[in-house]
C-alpha cells in the first residue's frame, strides 16, 4: 500500500508540474501550480527505504513530467525516437541519478523521531537541501551535450514578472530554488501535521517554523527587488527599425525553397510599406526565420542570383536597399563536407558579407556523436537512414546593422533553440552584443505548447542581460522582449503575416550574471560537496564510539 501510494505522489506531481509548464490548456503555465508542484514528490521521498527506491521515484517523476511537457517531440519526423524517446530515458536517468542525494538528506533520516535538538535541526537541513538538490538537478539537465532545459520550474514562473527579475543575479536557477524551496516548505508541514501535537515535537515544530519564515522572507526581498527592476525606467538610446517575417511553412516537405522565399517576399513587402507610412523611412533591417534557405552559402550566392522565379533572392534584396538576416546553411569545409546551420548577412546592395554558425546543436537529430567511424555511421543509416548532421559552429560573430540617423547595432544571432541556453548567449552577449536576434523554426512541433514553451525560455535571456529580444520565427512565437520580459510587439501563432516593430536599444548593461555566470548553482555545488563530507565525518566518528 505505501508503494503504491509513492507512486500516486509522483504521477501526480509530473500532473502538477507538466501542468505549470505552457501546455495546450493554459498556454502561458500556472506559476501558482509551479509552486507545489514538488510537494507530492518530497512526501513520496520522504517515505522512502532505500536508495533504490527513491532514485526509482525520482526517475518516474522527472521523466514523465518530460512525456507529459514535450510530448510533441514525437512530431520531429524520423528522429522521435531519439528526440522524445531517447530524451525522456536521458531525463529519467538523470532524475535517478539525484533521488540517489534526496534519499541520503531525507530519506534515510529518521533522527527527528528523538526530542533532542540534532533531529529537529535536520528539518531546516532537509528542507533546504532538497531545494538545493532540485537546482543542481535542473542545471545538469540543462547543461552538457545532451542538454535540455524544458520541463523545468523555470519555465513555470514566467508569468510573474517581478519574481523573474531575479535571473539578472542569480540566473534562471535561482528560481529553481525558490519554486523547489516552497514545495519543500509546504511539504515539510504536511509530513509534521500528525506529529506537531506530540511534545517532543516541540523543537522541530521550531524549526520548522522558523523555515517557513525564512522561505517568506526570500521570497519577500526577491518580489521587491524584482517590482524595483520592472518599474525602472529605462530610456532607449537608439531604435533599430525593424520587418520580421514569418513565413508559416513546413520546410520539411522535401521540396525547394522557392516557395519559402516568394512567401517571405511577398511579407517583407508588406512590412517595409507599414514602416515607410509609420516612419517615413524604410526600415533598417529584414529578417526572415530559420531554415529559410535550402542551398549552402557562399557557393549558392550565384545561383540566388537568378533563383528563384518569379522573385530571384538577391536581386529582390537588392531593390529593397536594405540589410537582410537569412536562415541558411553555410559550408564550413567544403573538403570535408561539412556545413553549419547559420544566420547570413547580406547588406543593402544584396553583398553576402558573414555568417554565424550554430555552435548549440541538437544531440542526435543536428549532430551524432561518433560518425567518424564508420560502424556507428551503420548504425545510425539501420535505424532511421541518416548518420550525418550539421558541423558545429566556433565564432562568435556579431553583425553591424546602419540606423537610418547614421549610427550602427550590433546585432548577435543565437539560431533556434540556442536562445534558451544562457552560456551561448552570456558569450554573445559578452562579444558585444547589443541586440539578441534569434532566428526560430518550430513548425515541426505543430503545438501550440511547444512554441510557447520555447518563448518562455527565450524570454529570460532579456532579463538576464537587460537587452532586447527579438525572435523572428518560422511559424511563432515571434515577438519583441524588453530588458524585463515585457512583450512589446507579438505575432500569431501559424499564421503567414510580417511584423513591423520599432526595435528598442539600450544601453548595455553589465549585470550580476552577465559578469559572473552560473556562480549560484556552483555555490551550491560547493556547499553540497562540502556538506556531505562533514555528514560523513560525523558518521565515522560517530561509529568509533
Amino acid at each position: 500500500m505505501r508503494r503504491i501510494l509513492q507512486v500516486f505522489y509522483i504521477i501526480f506531481s509530473a500532473f502538477i508540474f507538466s501542468m505549470a509548464t505552457q501546455n495546450e490548456l493554459l498556454l502561458l503555465g500556472s506559476p501558482f501550480l509551479g509552486l507545489f508542484s514538488l510537494v507530492p514528490l518530497y512526501l513520496a521521498l520522504r517515505n522512502s527505504k532505500s536508495f533504490l527506491e527513491s532514485s526509482l521515484l525520482t526517475g518516474l517523476q522527472t521523466m514523465t513530467v518530460h512525456l507529459i511537457s514535450s510530448f510533441w517531440l514525437g512530431n520531429f519526423r524520423d528522429f522521435a525516437i531519439f528526440t522524445l524517446g531517447a530524451s525522456a530515458i536521458g531525463t529519467g536517468v538523470i532524475g535517478m541519478i539525484f533521488g540517489c542525494f534526496f534519499y541520503y538528506i531525507m530519506g534515510n533520516s529518521t533522527a527527528e523521531n528523538c526530542e533532542c535538538d540534532t533531529g529537529s535541526k535536520k528539518v531546516t537541513r532537509r528542507i533546504f537541501l532538497f531545494a538545493a538538490i532540485w537546482t543542481m538537478y535542473e542545471w545538469a539537465k540543462s547543461s552538457g551535450f545532451l542538454a535540455y532545459p524544458w520541463g523545468t520550474l523555470i519555465m513555470t514562473s514566467y508569468k510573474w514578472s517581478l519574481l523573474t527579475q531575479i535571473v539578472a543575479i542569480t540566473g534562471t536557477w535561482g528560481i529553481s530554488f525558490l519554486f523547489s524551496l516552497f514545495s519543500a516548505v509546504v511539504a515539510e508541514g504536511i509530513y509534521l501535521i500528525p506529529k506537531s501535537f506530540k511534545s517532543s515535537f516541540k523543537n522541530t515544530t521550531f524549526f520548522y517554523s522558523r523555515c517557513g519564515v525564512v522561505c517568506i522572507l526570500i521570497f519577500m526581498i526577491t518580489i521587491l527587488y524584482g517590482t524595483f527592476e520592472y518599474t525602472k525606467k529605462r530610456t532607449p538610446i537608439k531604435t533599430m527599425q525593424t520587418v520580421m517575417v514569418q513565413q508559416n511553412m513546413d520546410s520539411w516537405n522535401g521540396g525547394t525553397d522557392s516557395t519559402a522565399i516568394n512567401i517571405s517576399a511577398k511579407l517583407t513587402n508588406k512590412g517595409i510599406d507599414e514602416c515607410i507610412k509609420a516612419t517615413n523611412n524604410k526600415p533598417d533591417l529584414i529578417v526572415w526565420s530559420e531554415a529559410v534557405i535550402s542551398y549552402a552559402f557562399p557557393e549558392a550566392e550565384n545561383y540566388y542570383r537568378s533563383h528563384p522565379s518569379p522573385t530571384p533572392l538577391i536581386p529582390f534584396i537588392q531593390k529593397t536597399n536594405i540589410p537582410f538576416i537569412i536562415g541558411a546553411p553555410v559550408t564550413i569545409n567544403k573538403e570535408k563536407r561539412q556545413f553549419g546551420n547559420a544566420t547570413i548577412f547580406f547588406d543593402k546592395d544584396g553583398n553576402y558579407l558573414d555568417y554565424y554558425a550554430k555552435m548549440q546543436l541538437v544531440p542526435f537529430a543536428e549532430i551524432i556523436p561518433g560518425t567518424q567511424y564508420e560502424w556507428v555511421r551503420k548504425i545510425f543509416d539501420t535505424i532511421i537512414g541518416f548518420s550525418s548532421g550539421w558541423t558545429q559552429g566556433t565564432k562568435l560573430t556579431l553583425f553591424d546593422i546602419p540606423l537610418q540617423d547614421g549610427d550602427s547595432v550590433k546585432i548577435s544571432t543565437p539560431i533556434c533553440f540556442e536562445d534558451a541556453f544562457p552560456p551561448v548567449c552570456r558569450a554573445l552577449y559578452l562579444a558585444g552584443s547589443e541586440v539578441f536576434v534569434n532566428l526560430t523554426n518550430d513548425s515541426w512541433s505543430m503545438t501550440k505548447s511547444a512554441e510557447y514553451q520555447h518563448f518562455a525560455i527565450a524570454s529570460f535571456r532579456a532579463i538576464e542581460y537587460r537587452t532586447t529580444l527579438l525572435r523572428s520565427t518560422n511559424s511563432g512565437y515571434s515577438v519583441v522582449v524588453d530588458p524585463v520580459g515585457k512583450v512589446l510587439y507579438d505575432l500569431p501563432l501559424f499564421e503567414a503575416a510580417s511584423l513591423y516593430a520599432p526595435v528598442p536599444v539600450y544601453e548595455r548593461e553589465k549585470t550580476f550574471y552577465a559578469i559572473f555566470g552560473d556562480w549560484f548553482p556552483n555555490l551550491i555545488r560547493i556547499l553540497l560537496v562540502l556538506g556531505i563530507l562533514i555528514e560523513g565525518f560525523k558518521k565515522i566518528k560517530e561509529s568509533k564510539k
